[in-house]
């Protein structure tokens, strides 16, 4: 998921270098999105069916700022809706790497948050970056695109 900067979700950002940038996010004038890629869905503990990763997070979505929630809440064109809860990022050498925490619900089940943990890498001033995550059940590859202005 910095499913918006997912720079993802995250997270997918968000996700990320966080879903959106948090100049741009939540604000009147301009809505940013970004797509999010998963890939490898397996199950943390190891079991062959993994149906529920398939069904949380599909091959993807597009996040964008919330219009309607407090700043660092993105929603999924799919009905995600993701809240970063905190961001630790190191920078050095032209380089990023970021650990991000999200709260998200998902299409079809929004009573029940899950907690999401995603790591990711890029280049600083870069427009994509990529990752790994898991929510305790699921895990998997990420991978999120640059920003779209609408």
């Amino acid at each position: 998921m910095r499913l918006v900067p997912l720079p993802v979700f995250a997270a997918f950002t968000l996700l990320f270098a966080g879903l959106a940038s948090y100049s741009l996010a939540n604000t009147d004038t301009t809505q940013a999105s970004r797509d999010v890629v998963f890939s490898n869905l397996s199950m943390q503990d190891g079991t062959s069916d993994n149906s529920i990763c398939v069904e949380r997070y599909g091959d993807g979505y597009t996040v964008s700022p919330s219009k309607e929630a407090p700043k660092r809440t993105y929603i999924s064109d799919k009905g995600h809706t993701v809240t970063l809860v905190d961001t630790n990022e190191i920078l050095g050498h032209g380089i990023f790497a970021e650990h991000d925490r999200f709260m998200m619900t998902f299409p079809g089940n929004k009573e029940e948050e899950i907690e999401v943990t995603q790591f990711v890498t890029g280049l600083i001033g870069g427009d994509n970056y990529s990752g790994v995550f898991t929510d305790g059940t699921c895990t998997g590859k990420v991978s999120v695109g640059p920003l779209e202005y609408k």
